[in-house]
């Protein structure tokens, strides 16, 4: 069976978070042509290694998991308490008000066994709401808790607090938690979530557990970036980054401010400290890489050093040895390092895309940098390393190709059931002619103190024109068909769900013609979408719930690319008890 669901657009919403913020020059816009020449930067790493400044709302210590956490299966609950506040720091200098958990960025690590209950009381001390989700967390049974604003919550009204309670059964990996509300995350709201099993495949082939937490990274708050990309004046074109942070720190060089699409004139110094990785010779290193960023396609590197790569979103991979990882928005990486090197500091790169902006920001070194120390090693913010000498880049912003990526259990696709097609576009067909992304004809909207899971709860089967909601009855394998007809990538990440990559190719999906894989393919939750091409996904529809299924570019779901699954609607409505608390914040 085919389902081609298609619906009419209806928009109108003022898109807001809880930063405030002061009115900035709009950007002069410069067509990226072709890669341009990285600034050239005037004061020298060694200067910025001199005279560091602390950076207290940075925890380094937290990104290497300690030794002492015991891994088994024997459950437990892990109890947290946080406080979303803002504040003005500098990560990389250059001093802007951001939003911190507990006076931390990124936020506080949450670290967990298989079969644990996860219980956090999120205080809300913005002047907006908010919401955290769990990236990754399949949320079964407790969909209610997936902390999407507009779909399964209501914002936390300022002032107020909320608790998050649900346990992880039968899932363990790399996964991060953010904000889900306006574009908050790309303000701060940000952490790492890692979740052990005593059946992980690789568990007793490494010594040393270490995060790396890739974003993209702009002076100016999101507020004003998404009220300009959702204007006439962008044409289109996203926000380019100003930086990159690699655990919420780098280097930037001050001067360059004037220079940027949106200048700031903020108090900034030049010698921000990047993040050092201590290595001990002849250890094995597992290194977890995440995406947090807002928009930026890496390529992840470490001079001299191999990488293993053995987990994609939270599904063990046989090993397969890599150079470069590219890794988009969302997606998180797991690779196994040998510490087999001499002793000596070593370039670590994540390389953003360039080929991926259509504008240029002339402050922007897309070289992002942190540093590998060995034990022994002069202590520097400077290396003397190389770049892997082979090509970095394909021209396009694309995934490790799904065939490297095996995963260690095998499990095949099972055969498809229902089949939705899914035609993702940008387009300007509104009166103020401003380019909004669109679901076949629906761009996504948030509801105003209302959620769609709410809704459906209540036995609701018709719902807003801006909400696209695919209704699957049965338990049953549906087959996502999804075509891209846009210039840009789009990383797509399905709530609730590990999905199987069956197929994937340029142009549109030809059944019977577009080649298709469904012995163990890879699975996965976050999926890049390629350039004017189409992918091909299964999932199980076993859990019930309100599912967003959505590009995790942040301006992209600002602009509206979002469609929902409403899964096993009568389970949702007779055995769903939502909590009444959670209710009552819609009314705040």
């Amino acid at each position: 069976m085919t389902v081609l669901i298609r619906k009419v657009f209806l928009f109108g919403a003022l898109l807001v978070t809880a930063l405030q913020v002061a009115s900035v020059t709009l950007p002069n816009l410069h067509r990226r042509q072709a890669a341009t020449t990285p600034p050239v930067f005037l004061a020298s790493d060694a200067t910025a290694a001199a005279a560091a400044p602390a950076q207290p709302w940075n925890n380094p210590g937290q990104f290497h998991l300690n030794k002492n956490f015991v891994i088994n299966a024997t459950p437990t609950t892990r109890t947290y308490e946080w406080t979303i506040s803002q504040k003005t720091i500098a990560p990389d200098g250059l001093e802007r008000p951001m939003l911190l958990v507990n006076g931390m960025f990124p936020g506080p690590l949450i670290e967990a066994n298989t079969g644990d209950r996860i219980v956090v009381k999120v205080t809300n001390n913005l002047t907006n709401g908010t919401a955290i989700h769990w990236h990754g967390m399949f949320q079964n049974g407790t969909n209610w808790m997936d902390g999407s604003g507009g779909v399964t919550q209501c914002p936390i009204p300022p002032g107020q607090s909320f608790t998050y309670n649900f346990t992880v059964p039968n899932q363990w990996g790399t996964y991060w938690w953010h904000a889900h509300a306006a574009s908050q995350y790309v303000d701060g709201i940000v952490g790492p979530l890692v979740i052990h099993s005593p059946k992980e495949a690789h568990l007793g082939h490494y010594d040393e557990d270490v995060i790396v937490m890739l974003s993209d990274y702009y002076h100016t708050p999101s507020p004003t970036l998404v009220s300009w990309y959702l204007s006439p004046a962008s044409d289109g074109s996203e926000p380019v980054p100003d930086n990159g942070l690699i655990n919420g720190r780098n280097f930037f060089n001050c001067t360059l401010d004037p220079q940027a699409l949106f200048p700031t004139h903020a108090p900034c110094q030049s010698n921000a400290p990047r993040s050092v990785f201590d290595f001990q010779p002849g250890l094995r290193y597992r290194i977890r890489i995440i995406n947090a960023g807002s928009f930026a396609d890496f390529q992840f590197s470490m001079d001299n050093h191999t990488l293993s790569v053995i987990e994609a979103d939270g599904v063990d991979m046989q090993p397969v040895d890599v150079h470069r990882i590219p890794i988009h928005v969302g997606q998180r990486y797991s690779a196994i390092v040998q510490a087999n090197q001499k002793v000596d500091n070593y370039w670590i790169r994540a390389q953003m895309n360039l080929n991926c902006f259509n504008e240029e920001n002339p402050a922007l070194d897309a070289s992002v940098k942190a540093l590998v120390h060995y034990a022994g090693a002069p202590v520097s913010q400077t290396a003397k390393s190389f770049d892997w000498a082979d090509e970095a880049w394909p021209g396009r912003c694309l995934d490790l190709e799904a065939s490297m990526l095996k995963p260690f259990v095998v499990r095949d696709a099972p055969p498809a059931d229902i089949q939705v097609i899914l035609d993702m576009s940008f387009q300007k067909i509104t009166k103020k002619r401003v380019s909004l992304g669109y679901v076949n004809e629906t761009s996504w909207v948030p509801l105003k103190k209302a959620a769609t899971l709410f809704q459906a709860n209540k036995g609701n089967t018709k719902f807003a024109a801006t909400q696209f909601i695919v209704t699957l009855n049965q338990t049953q394998t549906v087959e996502l068909v999804v075509n891209n007809y846009d210039e840009g990538s789009h990383p797509f990440h399905l709530h609730g769900h590990q999905v199987y990559v069956v197929g994937e190719g340029k142009g549109r999906y030809i059944p019977g013609e577009s080649p298709l894989n469904t012995i163990n393919p890879l699975r996965r939750d976050t999926v890049t979408l390629q350039t004017f091409g189409y992918t091909v996904l299964r999932f199980v529809n076993d859990n019930p719930g309100m599912w967003p299924f959505h590009c995790h570019i942040n301006p992209h779901l600002d602009a509206g690319l979002m469609v929902q699954f409403l899964s096993l609607p009568t389970a949702v409505k007779q055995a769903f008890k939502i909590p009444a608390e959670l209710k009552k914040m819609c009314s705040a």
